[in-house]
């Protein structure tokens, strides 16, 4: 305990002696990584007391679409919903592009956006991300999308092997080739989410959550958007 508290001392020291902007950007430097695990904690947190509470809501297929415009994501929430038949009142459908993130750059999953998307991994509740190449390669390295050679995805990586995205991952749970790489991601670029929705301008990837369990709807939403076009 004497060492905290030294440290303490230490640390309440120095920022005593700094104007405030140089504290926050001292703390950010410095500290980023307990900010980050205290949030990732809060989020969890949050979402564990509002599920026990509540109960854990079915889902038909949970995708993120981070950053990605409201009213094109409603209508294709609302044009897959017609196109499968869902009927809503019995499980949800959710199309969420409210998860500002960006894997690419140096502090770009230094927020809440991205401890929520954790969260949403870990649970098992997403099924799909669309982004561009560079930020699923990033989310794929790190583990949270599947390897999409393993035995659940093995029709998407038959019917899909001429579109796959492949990522160098440092996590060691996966499998790689002889390159090193492991397909994670989908090339969607020729989408109707591009063509017809216009949700992105061209570079567009799909990944399938880590720990989804919705392989078949995602192979349902795969055929939606791409218009059966591996047919």
């Amino acid at each position: 305990m004497s060492r905290i508290s030294e440290w303490y001392n230490e640390e309440k020291l120095k920022l005593e002696g700094m104007p405030v902007k140089s504290r926050l950007s001292y703390i950010l430097e410095y500290y980023w990584l307990w900010i980050a695990g205290i949030l990732l904690v809060l989020v969890f947190g949050i979402y564990l007391t509002v599920h026990i509470i509540e109960g854990e809501p079915e889902y038909w297929i949970y995708v993120a679409l981070p950053g990605a415009a409201t009213e094109q994501t409603q209508q294709l929430s609302s044009d897959f919903a017609e196109y499968m038949n869902y009927d809503l009142s019995e499980k949800q459908e959710v199309f969420n592009n409210e998860l500002y993130f960006d894997p690419t750059k140096a502090t770009g999953t230094n927020n809440s956006y991205y401890q929520m998307f954790v969260t949403l991994v870990e649970a098992g509740t997403l099924d799909g991300l669309i982004m561009n190449e560079a930020q699923i390669q990033a989310i794929g390295a790190s583990g949270r999308l599947k390897d999409l050679k393993r035995e659940e995805c093995e029709e998407l990586y038959e019917k899909y092997k001429d579109r796959l995205v492949y990522c160098e991952p440092y996590d060691e749970t996966y499998e790689t080739d002889s390159n090193g790489k492991v397909p994670v991601g989908i090339d969607i670029s020729d989408s109707i989410l591009v063509t017809e929705y216009k949700l992105y301008e061209d570079d567009c990837v799909i990944g399938i959550g880590a720990y989804s369990e919705r392989i078949d709807e995602m192979g349902n939403f795969l055929s939606f958007i791409l218009e059966d076009k591996n047919e």
